[in-house]
């Protein structure tokens, strides 16, 4: 951690920028008078709490979110405000935006082994994004307490007693079963995004284990059972495939090709690619929202969604070894999809190489960090420990599993400043894997999609390892 001063200059900014629309704001009429109040009272909350009480991430959460509903609400009002005061007030908000970015990267604690990001405008930009996105995040977020809390518990009892006694043989491998191809399904051509595909289904045919404690409920959610997932497949001979894993929050055409430049691969590189849905994600959803459930559902059911996904992952793997035996396979994740490729290492020997990129790893180490603090305070005094979940989640973490794939096969790239996934994560992975090849980018991890020098790392794994047909056009 950089050296912390006694108090943040940077609290000036949004203190300068909140009293700014209290005073032009009320000098305005009533209507706008209480907008201003709405977009200045939330700065100088931040503004307080940053130099009084700094160190609490949702404090430049919350800042990079007020600072965005100000320049919004400022662009409204200009009318009202005028050229000048309308002008400024906008200038204030991407002010208040980077100084949010600036304080969260001087603020975050990296291990020694991680680069240390610059603290420059580029990088305070990319951490305010990753923040206001939590933002959004925390304060929507379905935070479990009274009944939830003590369902929640007894279920982590039960889980503890069955690991306890031994349920868990060979640290949980032997736990997975290895499912076989779908001899049933579906190939239905679609578009979106001006990509043309096709959608492949088929049951997942996933039971989740009825000694673990939320299975019945875990098997209710019908849109689940049925796997989808996008194809990309040239016409003619074989080619080499590619299984790209979508993140949280994601599974859907508008987020999911542009991540993976779906055209970039399947097209000039002439691959074949696989995009399948996640568990409760896209098609599968059972929430309004897709993801959800996935990570803020009950605690128990963190069980059933890894495995899930790593059951419906090697399902598909074995439809593509059916359609073209003795074809290459290799994995791209990224998010919560390097925790599924990272998954799918530890029991797939014969994939041809596997990037787990921004990966998360530890699930309830992520839970605990994004927290409202009373409320971990909460969990906590209930007997809801993050480090005791962490345990009980080893048979579907990438962090117990050993992984099968060769060590020279495995590949990590990962964010100095990721606000999203601590880079103790992924530096967590790359020591469990025997340190393979490893890139830090400086950047957030919603700039990932923006990170030119990304490219080249992830064009020569695949390249290396034969998945890219044609080299040339790289």
């Amino acid at each position: 951690m950089r050296a912390q001063p006694r108090w943040q200059a940077a609290a000036l900014i949004p203190l300068a920028v909140g009293l700014g629309w209290l005073a032009f704001g009320w000098a305005h009429g009533l209507v706008v008078a209480i907008l201003a109040t709405c977009a200045g009272v939330p700065l100088l909350g931040c503004a307080t709490a940053i130099a009084l009480w700094p160190g609490d991430r949702q404090i430049t959460q919350y800042l990079a979110v007020s600072a965005i509903a100000s320049g919004l609400l400022a662009v409204l009002l200009w009318p009202w405000l005028g050229l000048f005061v309308g002008g400024g007030l906008i200038v204030g908000a991407i002010a208040c935006f980077l100084a949010a970015g600036w304080v969260a990267t001087r603020e975050a604690a990296r291990p020694l082994a991680v680069p240390e990001p610059p603290l420059s405008l580029a990088v305070c930009r990319k951490v305010a994004t990753d923040d206001a996105l939590l933002g959004v995040f925390v304060a929507g977020a379905r935070i479990p307490r009274g009944e939830v809390v003590k369902r929640d518990c007894n279920e982590l009892r039960a889980l503890s007693t069955l690991a306890e006694q031994g349920y868990w043989h060979n640290g949980g491998k032997d736990w997975h079963r290895a499912p076989g191809a779908p001899r049933d399904f579906r190939l239905v051509p679609a578009s979106a995004q001006g990509f043309r595909f096709q959608w492949l289904n088929f049951d997942s045919d996933f039971e989740a284990d009825p000694a673990l404690p939320g299975a019945a409920r875990w098997q209710a959610h019908r849109p689940n059972q049925r796997m989808a997932a996008r194809i990309f497949r040239h016409e003619g001979a074989p080619r080499p495939w590619l299984i790209c894993i979508h993140g949280y929050r994601m599974g859907v055409d508008a987020l999911d090709l542009s991540l993976f430049r779906a055209k970039r691969l399947h097209l000039k590189f002439g691959m074949n690619v696989a995009m399948p849905i996640l568990p409760l994600h896209g098609a599968r959803r059972i929430a309004r929202v897709t993801g959800g459930h996935f990570l803020d559902g009950p605690m128990a059911d963190l069980v059933h969604a890894q495995a899930q996904g790593l059951w419906d992952l090697r399902r598909l793997k074995a439809w593509i070894e059916t359609q073209q035996p003795g074809q290459s396979i290799g994995a791209l994740g990224y998010s919560l999809g390097g925790y599924h490729a990272a998954l799918l290492a530890a029991f797939e020997a014969d994939l041809a190489c596997v990037i787990a990129g921004i990966p998360l790893t530890d699930i309830p180490a992520a839970l605990w960090a994004h927290m409202p603090t009373l409320h971990l305070r909460y969990l906590e005094a209930q007997g809801l420990s993050q480090p005791r979940l962490s345990e009980l989640m080893a048979p579907v973490s990438p962090l117990h599993l050993a992984p099968v794939v060769p060590r020279e096969r495995r590949y990590i790239f990962a964010a100095t400043a990721d606000r999203l996934v601590d880079p103790d994560q992924p530096l967590r992975l790359w020591h469990h894997w025997d340190e393979p090849a490893m890139h830090w980018y400086h950047g957030s991890h919603l700039s990932v999609r923006r990170e030119a020098e990304l490219l080249p790392f992830v064009e020569d794994a695949l390249a290396q390892h034969e998945l890219i047909v044609n080299p040339g056009k790289r």
